[in-house]
């Protein structure tokens, strides 16, 4: 096989794809000569724009196809990384005669899968893609695969950044706070935040900066202090990212901007809950907190199911523990004290 023009899928949720970053960065740096194309979703590219990929090309359903495939013709080798059948059938489509990946009912469209290892849920998900590809095609992945990536800010986002925290200015520890994610499962108790927040101001010159998008945006919330300000809904997934270089840490759940504040090098406090720590949870500069339990990881979140225990595993971290490995992150990443926004 000759991997001279290499396509990369993946159409899954934003956090998915910034970790498959990691992924894309080693490939290019095992094949530095070939052409690497990043195929994703519209709402995911705009972070993806890097240089180490020759081709951005952004897609979901119902855009037109013939473009991107014209674009794609008679590549040498797709690597899909999700389970969307469109990662197959495009490059079926397009002609390319390598297309590997997780079969998971779309074998029809693929040359080389291979079933999800037994095992995947105790593998960093970077490393699971690795093992995928290395299983499907003999082609093994090296390097660090949990370094991530997003794209550099644009002068239009430092300036939309500047315009929106004009008045929000304050001094102390810059904090972001994502308090929601696409699953109310793996959300850590809103009201236990707040008691979080209020305990950590009586210690420290502290400003909290709530981040999240237009759907977290309408979720509400209990009454916050002055030093917190609501941020969520305001920036585009770009500006967000500038935002999180602002910051000297990040606290949330598993969801896409803990991903994003691992990219730009964010200490991070992660709660994580029905997920699995091993595959998700950053392996850099990150304090995880969970309850694993006897059902742990399970598939409730991804499918819509309720949880029969009480979803027990995110309910069950308390507000100290949260409140010590905040202090246990202070301590590893001090932070200057800081006299604007």
């Amino acid at each position: 096989m000759e991997f001279n023009k290499i396509l990369l899928l993946a159409q899954n949720a934003l956090g998915d794809v910034i970790l498959t970053t990691g992924f894309a960065k080693a490939v290019r740096e095992q094949f530095p000569y070939s052409r690497l194309a990043f195929l994703c979703a519209p709402f995911a590219a705009e972070l993806c724009h890097l240089s180490f990929f020759d081709d951005m090309i952004p897609y979901t359903k119902g855009m037109p196809l013939l473009p991107v495939i014209r674009r794609l013709w008679r590549f040498d080798v797709a690597l899909c990384l999700d389970f969307k059948y469109r990662s197959a059938v495009i490059p079926f489509l397009a002609r390319v005669p390598v297309r590997a990946g997780i079969a998971h009912k779309r074998r029809l469209f693929m040359t080389h899968y291979v079933d999800r290892n037994p095992n995947h849920e105790k593998m960093y998900f970077a490393e699971h893609l690795a093992d995928i590809v290395e299983r499907a095609i003999g082609l093994k992945i090296e390097g660090d695969l949990s370094r991530l990536y997003v794209a550099d800010a644009t002068p239009q986002d430092k300036l939309a950044v500047d315009n929106k925290m004009k008045n929000c200015r304050g001094e102390g520890i810059r904090v972001a706070v994502a308090p929601f994610s696409s699953s109310t499962m793996k959300d850590w108790p809103i009201e236990r935040y707040k008691a979080f927040m209020e305990t950590l101001t009586q210690r420290y010159k502290i400003r909290f900066y709530l981040i999240g998008g237009a759907t977290e945006a309408k979720k509400s919330l209990p009454p916050f202090d002055e030093n917190v300000v609501d941020l969520r809904g305001c920036f585009k997934i770009t500006e967000t990212a500038e935002l999180l270089r602002r910051m000297d840490y990040f606290v949330g759940n598993c969801s896409a901007p803990l991903h994003i504040a691992t990219a730009v090098n964010l200490p991070c406090l992660a709660f994580y809950g029905p997920g699995s720590v091993a595959k998700w949870a950053p392996r850099h500069k990150c304090i995880t907190l969970s309850h694993p339990q006897s059902c742990t990881p399970c598939d409730a979140v991804g499918y819509g199911k309720p949880c029969n225990f009480n979803n027990v595993c995110i309910q069950s971290i308390t507000m100290n523990e949260a409140l010590d490995g905040f202090e246990q992150l202070v301590r590893r990443y001090p932070a200057a004290i800081r006299n604007e926004y």
